[in-house]
């Protein structure tokens, strides 16, 4: 699996990204929502990466945007045709996130106003909180914690969202803290919900805010700014198995790592255009049950790195996907990516491979991280 024979990045920008930024200002909204939409996930046949005559890794097997195009039994497509229920169409995703027995995926649709429910064994979809007095009305985050209860970034509340399993709204949190939050991540050993937050315009604080599960504020992480422990948009969040913190910081063109207590431990990344270990327009981010790091780039598909952060592979650009953003993998390395230009999620699988796949050469000692002022 081991692509390229490149050692750490360079945690400081290259030179040219100050001016590649100031160019992109003016399409700020865009990217951070990013692009036009098309209607439905459409099959795409087998396909793998690498191509042949190297070993494939990565396999394709599917996309979905309704339960139509999920697998179902003879009985299940049978009783969905004899009564017939409103569909619960995925529609410009922006967050994902699975249920403990990964049985559920859960789909955040900020533009819709909607999350959805994947029943991915009995290949069903519905719609969370409905009937709901108050309820997300711009659902751009989705977290899942180990009772099952679903946790909902609501930018246009400036709130914390809680459905229960039985799929009523149970509470509510953080709107005293909380402007225009977007991503989440949850720590289900530590009970820490992050929340990446004012990070939609130019004038607003870029940060983390992190909370507890009972919704009380316990620190900030980070602010507006290029400096290592600050931010400039960033969009998506992920926890490591180790409990550490991963951000992507997507017009410094990097991922940044804290651990829980907020001190960062690790900065990756430069700019660059799809070329392995250089960021363009970095969206979410997921670990494989190796320790592996997966970044999705809207522009160029997904990126694999080890724990070395070596780049291993990247899978699913050159136009296969049109804008991928979220993404999620499951214990059995099952990956999925949520298109936002497609309407759908996209899943693939990890394939020929094992631990030792992953090791690149010997680390080199590790550089002292620079902190903040």
């Amino acid at each position: 699996m081991h692509l390229t024979d490149a050692k750490l990045l360079p945690a400081r920008l290259a030179g040219t990204g100050a001016r590649r930024l100031a160019a992109l200002a003016p399409l700020l909204p865009l990217l951070l929502s990013a692009g036009c939409a098309t209607q439905g996930a459409v099959p795409k046949g087998n396909v793998v990466w690498p191509l042949p005559p190297d070993k494939p890794r990565i396999r394709y097997l599917g996309s979905f945007a309704t339960p139509e195009h999920l697998p179902r039994s003879g009985g299940r497509a049978f009783l969905d045709a004899l009564l017939p229920r409103a569909t619960a169409r995925i529609q410009s995703p922006t967050g994902l996130a699975l249920s403990p027995d990964e049985r559920r995926l859960y789909v955040a649709c900020a533009p819709a106003g909607r999350v959805v429910m994947v029943d991915l064994g009995a290949g069903t979809m519905e719609l969370v909180a409905v009937g709901q007095q108050a309820k997300p009305q711009q659902p751009f985050g989705v977290a899942v914690d180990a009772q099952d209860n679903v946790y909902v970034s609501d930018k246009a509340t400036n709130a914390i969202f809680v459905v229960s399993p039985q799929g009523d709204v149970v509470r509510r949190f953080g709107s005293e803290v909380l402007q225009g939050p977007m991503s989440l991540a949850l720590d289900r050993r530590r009970q820490l919900l992050y929340v990446v937050n004012g990070a939609f315009t130019l004038a607003n604080e870029h940060r983390v805010e992190v909370f507890s599960l009972a919704g009380q504020h316990l620190r900030t992480i980070g602010k507006r700014g290029s400096a290592p422990g600050e931010f400039n948009f960033p969009t998506q969040l992920a926890v490591s198995a180790e409990g550490d913190l991963y951000v992507a910081d997507m017009l410094n063109f990097r991922i940044q790592a804290f651990n829980p207590e907020g001190t960062l431990q690790e900065v990756t990344g430069q700019i660059g255009a799809g070329e392995p270990g250089t960021f363009d327009k970095i969206k979410g981010m997921a670990f494989d049950t190796f320790g592996n790091l997966y970044v999705v780039d809207s522009l160029h598909g997904v990126q694999i790195f080890n724990a070395q952060r070596q780049p291993l592979l990247v899978f699913g650009g050159g136009g296969f996907m049109k804008v991928p953003n979220a993404i999620v993998i499951d214990s059995k390395n099952q990956i999925f990516v949520a298109d936002y230009g497609q309407n759908g999620i996209h899943r693939f699988v990890l394939i020929n491979t094992s631990a030792t796949d992953s090791q690149g050469d010997p680390a080199p000692a590790a550089p002292a991280v620079p902190q903040p002022n």
